[in-house]
């Protein structure tokens, strides 16, 4: 029975998020079909429940100011730093403003309610439509993925490659794999407390939590929707994989004096070892029958819950307020045109028009503040290959201070604000040569067109 678990529960997981199929004329992934059906077939339904979630951040934030629960999940939600509150606050206040047109005859209003600013982050084909559903049912099926057995098999498999390519040890493709299919926020936090652990050295960490932790597939295929690629879904978020393990392979014959390759502070190292009587196959394959075998459904089925809820509260009204005041300092001020304006050059060169190159230099900078920024700076591009290679590099270049970046600089890595700058940098910078042959290959094979 555990045998089956893990084999077609995982391979089920598998086809729902990585295999696009044809419905009504149009080839998807399994989450792309149902965000199109239910924005379809009962709309107003469900924009009412995102407006009573937004309703709900919004008071039970400001109350949880001066009240406690005594229910600790509760107080986790709700609890939060005051920078936090004030994102939360701000974001469903605008959603519920651009949701009901709030204050639309007074002319401050406009600067929110313009279909370029607010109007692309909720309502009718708005990001936060597609990311309700989105996180909603791929959060509940990724125990699929993620309980089954099927990280334990490939993390152990792949094991003896990741400590060869990236010199880190082999277990650490379970905290690698996490990230893929669950959440960055998530590998740099598993990956933190493995280092407090003694499981990685100050340096182990800093290159799997800086290399690795990239957002998962159920975010990807978002932004996959948002910009018009959810029938070749496995090609972008394939692409994204590649361009992070070619990264992290840099990453990790970097000098990184910073960070020595010494333990956590009074931790002794800790090390897995695969049984000397076993081969890695064999352990692989029995790990994965174990992982199937001690799962409680009931548990991850609430877990998956909690986890929703949490997104929910404290990652969609963050989104919303980041990305419209993104997006209104992209549209009404030069702030991320000057930042970005050698780019353009950089663009053009390479064979995209001045108008494209012009939209995409500023979505190549503004993922540092949030990593949907890029794809909602691009979205309306009439270039496929300028969408993608944006897409793609919002992932790759991993760190966005809505989210990843203040998850690494509250570690206990060692890394500051301008360690996190530099990741971006650095990372940016090396993604754009590979994006740049990635997007031409696409191209020559009539994947994508310029």
């Amino acid at each position: 029975m555990n045998k089956l678990k893990f084999i077609f529960l995982s391979i089920f997981g598998f086809v729902f998020f990585l295999m696009p199929f044809n419905l009504h004329g149009e080839k998807k992934i399994a989450i792309s079909h149902i965000v199109n059906f239910i924005t379809g077939n009962m709309f107003d339904l469900f924009i009412s429940f995102t407006v009573l979630c937004a309703w709900i951040v919004l008071i039970a934030t400001v109350l949880f100011i001066f009240y406690s629960s005594k229910n600790e999940f509760i107080n986790s939600v709700f609890k939060t730093s005051p920078l936090n509150i004030v994102l939360r606050v701000g974001g469903s206040f605008l959603y519920l403003m651009v949701i009901n047109n709030w204050f639309e005859n007074y002319g401050f209003s406009s600067v929110i309610l313009d279909a370029n600013t607010g109007g692309l982050m909720a309502g009718e084909g708005g990001l936060l439509t597609t990311l309700y559903i989105t996180f909603f049912v791929g959060i509940m099926a990724l125990p699929l993925l993620t309980h089954f057995g099927a990280v334990e098999f490939i993390g152990i498999l792949l094991g003896s490659v990741v400590e060869k390519l990236f010199k880190v040890p082999g277990y650490s493709t379970i905290d690698a794999i996490a990230s893929f299919v669950g959440d960055g926020t998530i590998g740099i936090v598993v990956t933190d407390t493995q280092y407090q652990r003694g499981y990685y050295n100050k340096r182990e960490a800093y290159i799997i939590a800086t290399s690795f932790s990239i957002v998962g597939i159920a975010f990807a295929s978002a932004v996959a929707e948002e910009l018009g690629f959810a029938h070749i879904f496995p090609i972008f978020y394939g692409s994204i994989a590649l361009v992070t393990v070619i990264l992290a392979f840099i990453t990790s014959r970097m000098p990184l004096k910073k960070f020595p390759p010494t333990y956590y502070e009074g931790v002794r190292p800790n090390k897995i070892e695969i049984p000397k009587d076993k081969t890695v196959l064999q352990h692989a394959y029995e790990s994965a029958i174990k992982q199937a075998e001690d799962v409680n459904a009931g548990e991850v089925l609430v877990q998956s819950f909690k986890s929703i809820i949490n997104i929910y509260v404290g990652f969609l009204p963050v989104i919303m307020m980041v990305g419209t005041l993104g997006l209104v300092v992209a549209e009404y001020t030069e702030f991320f045109n000057i930042i970005s304006a050698p780019l353009v050059f950089f663009y053009t060169l390479i064979g995209y028009s001045k108008e494209v190159a012009t939209m995409m230099a500023p979505a190549s900078v503004s993922g540092f503040a949030d990593m949907y920024l890029p794809s909602l700076f691009i979205s309306e591009s009439v270039s496929e290959a300028s969408r993608f290679f944006i897409g793609v590099l919002a992932f790759t270049q991993l760190v966005f201070m809505s989210e990843t970046g203040m998850v690494l600089v509250k570690s206990k890595i060692g890394l500051n604000f301008w360690d996190v700058i530099k990741v971006f940098i650095f990372r940016t910078a090396l993604s754009l040569p590979i994006l740049m042959i990635i997007t031409n290959i696409l191209s020559f094979l009539d994947i994508i067109s310029f």
